[in-house]
């Protein structure tokens, strides 16, 4: 059975090759069909064990897509594996010494591992380094979990895998190539008349656009890496990071830790009153002047004051400040 699925495979590895030759707009469709045909749930796919697999293996500056595995999606992926088994082969390549290296579906893999499965059905492939990380990208970017950042560097990446450059070179040269279409900017561009069309189909299998994806995603990848990882995480939106990591870098914290299910209007709001009422950590000001002022903001509306819930943490606060006056007067005491 082995025999044939590697025919089957060598057919279907020309197909894709082929796909590639030529970059135009039809390649990606084309890559996407390929990737959605090896998902189908008719194809013949082999028992591979566990321990024989494991992540794609790259050479020099060539990455995997997937960086971040949500804790949350991954026990609810567990909890239906272990109910009702893997019901999508995962896409391996073949790599030395009997190894098998994960094109897609390392979540299912993990989750195999974690419950003691001892193999789990996949669709294997004779493939190169470059066949291997562009497989990697597209069944990367067809998903429909994906967040912004991971869509965002997968779609560099393949750019970078195409054109031969680096992600850096890649970014220079799209910002450079949007400033001369929309500015009328005449600037040197790496790019070709025919590398253009391709960067505009790729971009638009996707749902974007250049100018969209030059003002709106890649600044996305200059965040701090604290802004970057919340993002990443799920933690933070995209457009609420990008308005904390405007702001001053010692408020990043609190700002992050109060933007949560927060829309970017109301985020704005919170940090013009915060800077209003002098509570950027930016500003270094005495903590004595900052509880005044805060003070004198919160005794100008009635309606807090005549709040319960408010009275008590008023409450609380005298407390306090009667502790801090005790420590002091012990303090004096002893001197």
């Amino acid at each position: 059975m082995e025999r044939a699925m590697n025919s089957t495979h060598k057919r279907q590895s020309t197909s894709l090759n082929r796909s590639r030759a030529t970059p135009s707009r039809e390649t990606i469709p084309q890559l996407k069909a390929e990737i959605g045909n090896l998902r189908c749930h008719d194809q013949t796919s082999l028992e591979i064990p566990i321990d024989r697999i494991i992540p794609l293996q790259l050479p020099g500056e060539m990455k995997q897509p997937r960086l971040y595995y949500d804790p949350r999606k991954m026990e609810l992926l567990r909890k239906s594996i272990q109910k009702h088994g893997v019901l999508e082969p995962i896409f391996l390549r073949r790599g030395q010494a009997d190894i098998f290296e994960i094109i897609s579906g390392e979540r299912r893999w993990r989750c195999c591992q974690a419950l003691g499965i001892p193999s789990i059905p996949a669709i294997v492939r004779n493939m190169s380094d470059g066949d291997a990380l562009e497989a990697a990208l597209i069944a990367h970017l067809l998903n429909e979990e994906i967040s912004t950042i991971e869509q965002t560097e997968s779609i560099l990446g393949l750019l970078s895998l195409r054109f031969h450059l680096s992600t850096e070179a890649v970014k220079t040269s799209l910002y450079q190539l949007k400033n001369s279409r929309t500015r009328g900017i005449d600037t040197p561009n790496t790019f070709s008349e025919e590398q253009i069309e391709t960067i505009h189909g790729i971009l638009s299998e996707f749902g974007l656009k250049l100018s969209s994806f030059v003002s709106n995603r890649l600044p996305l990848l200059n965040l701090r890496p604290n802004i970057l990882r919340a993002v990443r995480e799920g933690r933070l939106s995209p457009t609420n990071a990008v308005l904390i990591n405007r702001q001053p870098q010692e408020s990043h914290e609190f700002l992050m830790s109060q933007a949560e299910g927060k829309t970017k209007k109301e985020l704005a709001d919170l940090i013009r009153a915060t800077a209003n009422l002098g509570m950027q950590p930016a500003k270094k000001r005495l903590i004595s002047d900052q509880i005044h002022e805060r003070f004198k903001a919160i005794s100008k509306q009635p309606e807090l004051l005549v709040n319960p819930d408010v009275a008590k943490r008023l409450m609380r606060i005298d407390v306090l400040l009667q502790e801090i006056e005790a420590i002091g007067g012990q303090s004096s005491s002893k001197n």
